[in-house]
């Protein structure tokens, strides 16, 4: 109880310091009502029925950034509350730059080279698990950097490193925007948190037109040996989302398949800016479990 009677002065004192005045905070509420039909082991390779379930979190963000003599620095810090009691950072890092290009040290997600859209619920937790250029992205390290450089017109390049005990690894992303279109392509080359090497590349193209966006990406590569590779496509359009991944695995004793499809739509709560988005998926991956879930997202910023 003092510790937390503690917690909450120090943030009340943050928050009405002179010397935090920049400092820009909000919060929001995310809690999913769930129904899954099943779940693979894949430790175990046994199925068995999952049911009704419930999980939710709220995110409190501070964030701040000055601009001084060309240059600038940022900061920001999210931090998690989940429904079960449990507490979690989600960002936590620093940046440092100009136009031309920055630095960022700390806990974050860098240049996603396979987005999957509105993705409020997506079955694909069985195998097998594909390849998506996404092992070293972010917060799955102990240590993690990434240089960004700004080239004009349109182009940057990103150059990832994770360097700690686990998910060690490099991962360089250039990219391409203009006119409501977009391309990444990235690399990656190192060992995940299980001590496996990875290695592979992927590419993605984007393009906004009529307040619709749509996604396609594809990675291939190897974890521990085993080639995989993933194909994805994705649409937005206003409150509506859907989507089709297939994942693909060439294990020694054949190649096995597993093809996901999603959808899901944001309904206002009244005028509050609240919204509850209804969201379904189906995901069947070869010789195993058919995988159907069912999900209610309420979302509110505050």
């Amino acid at each position: 109880m003092i510790r937390k009677t503690q917690f909450a002065v120090a943030i009340a004192a943050l928050i009405s310091a002179p010397a935090f005045a920049a400092v820009g905070w909000d919060a929001n509420i995310e809690l999913d009502t769930t129904y899954q039909n099943s779940a693979l082991n894949v430790a175990t390779g046994v199925a068995g029925p999952r049911g009704a379930s419930q999980t939710g979190r709220v995110e409190i963000n501070a964030f701040s950034k000055t601009d001084k003599g060309g240059g600038f620095v940022a900061g920001r810090a999210s931090l998690l509350a989940g429904k079960g009691g449990s507490t979690g950072v989600d960002d936590m890092w620093v940046q440092i730059g100009n136009a031309a290009g920055d630095v960022k040290l700390g806990r974050f997600e860098a240049a996603d080279v396979f987005p999957v859209g509105k993705d409020v619920i997506v079955e694909d937790g069985g195998a097998p698990t594909g390849y998506r250029t996404n092992t070293f992205r972010g917060r799955t390290s102990d240590a993690h950097a990434a240089l960004t450089l700004n080239a004009g017109s349109g182009i940057g390049f990103e150059l990832g490193v994770m360097a700690a005990a686990k998910n060690t690894g490099i991962r360089p992303v250039v990219s391409f925007g203009m006119n409501g279109f977009s391309a990444k392509v990235g690399l990656e080359n190192g060992k995940n948190a299980a001590g496996k090497k990875v290695s592979g590349a992927g590419l993605t193209v984007g393009t906004t037109m009529a307040g619709a966006g749509l996604n396609a990406s594809f990675g291939s590569g190897k974890v521990d040996g085993v080639k995989g590779s993933s194909f994805g496509l994705n649409g937005t359009f206003g409150p509506a989302g859907v989507g089709y991944i297939m994942d693909k695995t060439n294990f020694t004793t054949g190649t096995k398949k597993e093809n996901t499809f999603y959808a899901a739509y944001s309904l206002p709560l009244f005028d509050t800016g609240a919204t509850i988005t209804p969201a379904a998926s189906y995901s069947k991956a070869d010789g195993d479990t058919k995988r159907i879930g069912l999900r209610a997202r309420i979302n509110y910023a505050f």
